[in-house]
Order: structure tokens, then sequence, then C-alpha cells
């Protein structure tokens, strides 16, 4: 339908913007792959100098040549890098890498952790290299994907972050200390994103493991928003988790609740749910309402739906590649090319920009080298591959390598008018904006996979579908199979008698992987444990119900 409905979409579009056709003429293959080395070497450069100069810090600090913690002390910028060694083609590092997350990562630290930006970057960067070990040549347990060493530390990760759920209202505190839990003295507001951004993570666990009190909090955390919306249909931006009174009340899709929106969608789509696209339809009926002006979105009084931020936001320009998720590409590419203009004006997106005036908002003129605008153009080229989408890649390659790069990585970018610059690279830029920027100029990566390939996995569980595409982005880009989440239903009463047989089929001793004897439990004990089933799921064969072209549900 996309394909016989766009010429006409071109058409239209381009009597609505003058000069949209002349825009660009595309890029030969043989530009394409040149862009795609020029981003791989931008990879590189920021990879290696963490791992000189950095490593075993979060992230790198480019001016100074040396690195810091920032959001907890795990090696952030190596786990956030790995899926992205894989997309690139470097397997070789990225077992190695593997390797030595296994022997150093350890959540038993006294830290105080961003209970959302641990999930979004340290869960989601585990489960994604997980579910990529096949690919990656690693040396699958029995049972993979149910089970393995990356899953299990996205678990311990994941288990650490559960205290931060048990609220009056299963909305989560902000912060957990990972050796004592929540801090009584912590305070109980939340960002609406904060409380919204878990279901893609947490659903993968429990689907994987078996255990379904991830999923249970995630989608209890979510009812908890959806409960708490206003009368016209809109939420604020940070939240009492423990009345659900509305802190700060100003409602737009920007920072603070971007990413509970993308992952009602994602949610949707990588869980087949329909509950939760419901969701995102009604509050995007608000959102048009309230907040929608010109195709730009400002931020509103969430009772009563008059303005208070006439601002666009760097982070609000992922909203593009989700309107085309769920089909609405038209309107996508008109607010993409809206953000566009504010790029092509700096250089790079300011993280607040007045659109009254047409200029930066003071103190915050920064741009941290944020992935949202080239996330859209990647989500919208693929359903349109409108020639223009690879001019913004190719913009921003040219402004982040002219602007960013030093000697020692790509450093923020302080201030979009003068282009001075500030001592960080956060993890995001090899996790999203490498990623993302690779992505578009590679639209044969496997990551774009149409379904035409796929690979078929034994498990214990019977025989299942992965690698056929559909790949759902965490908001930190970390793509999820979701074949792989039909992969492992079971019972777990007999769970461990089916994998005795594949194991002893597979003639394993228990002896050659103590490691992961530790986490399974010994045969007198099970029968004692009268296990009962963790987690029943639907029975859906996997098919291209999935997003495609903005198709979300078939029947």
């Amino acid at each position: 339908m996309v394909t016989i409905l766009y010429p006409l979409y071109l058409g239209i579009l381009g009597a609505l913007l003058p000069g949209y056709h002349a825009r660009d003429r595309g890029l030969t293959e043989e530009e394409m792959a040149q862009y795609r080395d020029r981003v791989k070497s931008m990879f590189y450069h920021a990879y290696n100098n963490y791992l000189d100069h950095a490593f075993p810090y979060d992230e790198l600090r480019p001016l100074t040549c040396d690195g810091q913690d920032t959001w907890g002390s795990f090696s952030l910028t190596l786990i956030d890098a790995l899926d992205t060694l894989l997309i690139i083609g470097n397997v070789t590092e990225f077992q190695r890498v593997v390797n030595v997350l296994q022997d150093t990562l350890d959540f038993d630290i006294d830290v105080n952790a961003s209970v959302f930006e641990t999930n979004i970057r340290v869960v989601g960067g585990l489960l994604s290299a997980h579910l990529f070990s096949k690919r990656a040549g690693l040396e699958l347990e029995p049972g993979w994907p149910c089970t393995g060493p990356l899953l299990r530390m996205a678990e311990e990760a994941a288990r650490k972050l559960l205290p931060a759920f048990d609220t009056a209202t299963g909305m989560p505190y902000g912060t957990v200390n990972l050796l004592r839990g929540v801090n009584p003295t912590e305070t109980p507001v939340t960002c609406t994103a904060g409380v919204g951004t878990f279901i893609v993570e947490f659903a993968t666990l429990s689907r994987l493991t078996g255990d379904p009190q991830f999923e249970m909090v995630a989608r209890r955390a979510l009812r908890g928003l959806w409960e708490s919306r206003s009368d016209i249909g809109l939420v604020g931006n940070h939240v009492d988790v423990m009345t659900s009174k509305w802190v700060a009340q100003d409602a737009g899709i920007g920072a603070g609740v971007d990413s509970y929106f993308e992952y009602l969608v994602k949610g949707a789509i990588l869980l087949q749910d329909e509950e939760l696209m419901s969701m995102f339809l009604e509050y995007n009926k608000a959102l048009q309402n309230f907040t929608k002006y010109d195709d730009w979105y400002v931020w509103v009084q969430m009772y009563k739906g008059t303005v208070t931020m006439p601002v666009f936001q760097s982070l609000e320009a992922f909203w593009p590649g989700l309107q085309s998720l769920v089909g609405d590409i038209r309107s996508g590419m008109r607010s993409f090319l809206n953000y566009y203009t504010v790029w092509r004006q700096f250089g790079g997106l300011p993280e607040f920009y007045s659109i009254p005036q047409g200029f930066t908002v003071e103190k915050r003129e920064g741009y941290p080298l944020r992935p949202e605008l080239i996330e859209s153009a990647m989500y919208l080229y693929k359903a349109t591959r409108d020639p223009i989408l690879l001019e913004l890649g190719r913009d921003a390659v040219e402004s982040i390598e002219r602007i960013s790069k030093v000697d020692c990585g790509f450093a923020t970018i302080k201030d979009v008018r003068d282009h001075k610059l500030d001592n960080r690279m956060e993890s995001f830029f090899l996790a999203e904006t490498i990623k993302y920027l690779y992505l578009l100029f590679d639209p044969d990566n496997f990551i774009h996979n149409d379904g035409s390939t796929s690979d078929l996995v034994v498990t214990p569980y019977g025989e299942c579908v992965m690698g056929a595409g559909g790949y759902v982005f965490n908001t930190e880009a970390h793509p999820i199979d979701p074949a792989a989440l039909h992969c492992c239903k079971r019972d777990s009463a007999e769970q461990w008698e089916v994998e005795d047989l594949v194991r002893e089929f597979f003639s394993i001793k228990s002896s050659s992987n103590p490691k992961a004897q530790q986490h399974r439990p010994d045969s007198q004990n099970r029968n004692k444990s009268k296990r009962t089933s963790k987690l029943s799921c639907p029975s859906q064969p996997f098919t291209s119900k999935l997003s495609i072209l903005g198709q979300v549900f078939l029947d």
C-alpha cells in the first residue's frame, strides 16, 4: 500500500513544501559505501580512545583524555557499544568484550544508580548482545536463547532495580542503591519517562527467563500513568510515585516524557499488544489536539491545554520516527523537515529552540551529539527511500566530524552558536548516534531484514525462528529480536527435565560449565520445589504481523 501511494504522497508533499523535490538526487551505492566507511571510522576513533584512556570508567572525557563514572560504574560505554560492534561487522571485538564483561561486571556495589538509565543502557545492552550471541559466533549454552551468561547478567541488573517498583502506585522511584535498595530519604518524584520506559526490556526478560515479575511491574507502572492522565487525555512531566499527583504539569513529547510514548508503541509491536497501542492512539489524539501547531509540538498545561512553553526540544526529534511506526508517514516527514531546518541553522540541534523567535533558548544551547533526528531519518528512509533523509545523514557526518572531533574522541558541543566544546562523550554516541547513522547508509544490513532470511534455533522447548527481522530498538538503540520472545514458552515443572535431555544429547558434563550450573537447581531440589508455571504466553506464530511500512496489526 505504501509503495503504491508513495508517488501520490510525494506529489502532495511537493505541492505543500516548495522546493521539496529538488533537494537531493540521492546517493549512489559507491557513495553510500563511502559514508558507511566514514561512520565506521568515527566509531573506532571514539571507541579506541575510550579503551585507551577511559576504560573501565563509564565514559570518556575527550578533552582531557581520561574517564569518569556517570551512571553507576558499569564500564557503560563498553556495554552500550557492544551491539554496535556487531552491526558494523566486528565479530572479534564483540567476542572479546563479552569475555571482559563476564570477568569484570559486578552489580553488588554500593552505588546509587538511575533506574531508568540502568535499564535502557545496561539491561537493554546486555539483552541485545545476548540475542546476537549466535550471529556473533559465541559458544552457546544448550537452551539458548532461554539461557546464557549475558542473559543472566541482564537479569541480575534488572533484579537490582525491582525494589524501586515497591510503591503504592506501582510507579518506580527514580534512583536505587544497588546494594541496599531504595534509600529511605529518596524523593518520590520521578519523571514520566522514568516510570513508563521498562516494558521492552522487562517483558523480554520475562519471556526469556520465565519469570513474570519483570513484565508485571513494567505493566503496572504503565497503567499507573494511564490512570493518572488528565481529563483532556494528557500526562505531565513529573509525578509523585506514592500519591500519583502531578508535580510538574507541563505536557508534551520531549524531555521527561518522550520514551513513555515510544514504549507504548514499541511494546505493542514487540508483544503484539493491542492495549498498549490503544493507549498510545488515545494519547496521540490529545497531543494532536492540544500540542501540535504547524507541525511543531509545544508544551501545554496538562489540565487546561494552554501553551506553557513554545519550544522545540532536541529530544522531541524521535517523534517523526515513531509516527512512521504507526503509519503516519506524511506527518512524520513534515515534522522532520521542521527539525531539519534547525539542524541546518546550527550544525546540530540545540537542547531547546524557541519556535516564535527562531533561535536557541538561554542555557539550553548545547548539543551532546544526540541521535534522535538521525533515528527518525533512519525509520523514515526505510519507509520512503526519500533522498532528503540521506542528506540529513551526510550533514550529520560532516558537522560532527568538523565541530566535535578532537584527538581523544568526540566532544559534546557546549554551544551550537559558537561551537565551543564540553569535556564529555556520552555512551549513547556509540550506542545510538553512530549506529543510526551507519544503518541509514546501510539499507542491506541484517537489521533491516524483511523476513526473507532467518535462522532456525533448537531450544529445550522446541524449534523457533530467529533473525527474521522486525527488530525493535529500545530507547538506547539496542535491538531486540521479537521472535526470540516466542522461543522460551515453558512449563517450569518440566523445564529442567527437558533441558537435561538436551544436555545429555550434546554430551555436556555438568563440570564443563560450573558457572552456568550455579544458576540451576540440582536434581533432588527440582522435585521438592514443585514449581508452577512462571509464565504462560498465548501461542502465536511468528508472522509478518510486526511493524512493516507502518502496518502494525494486520488482522
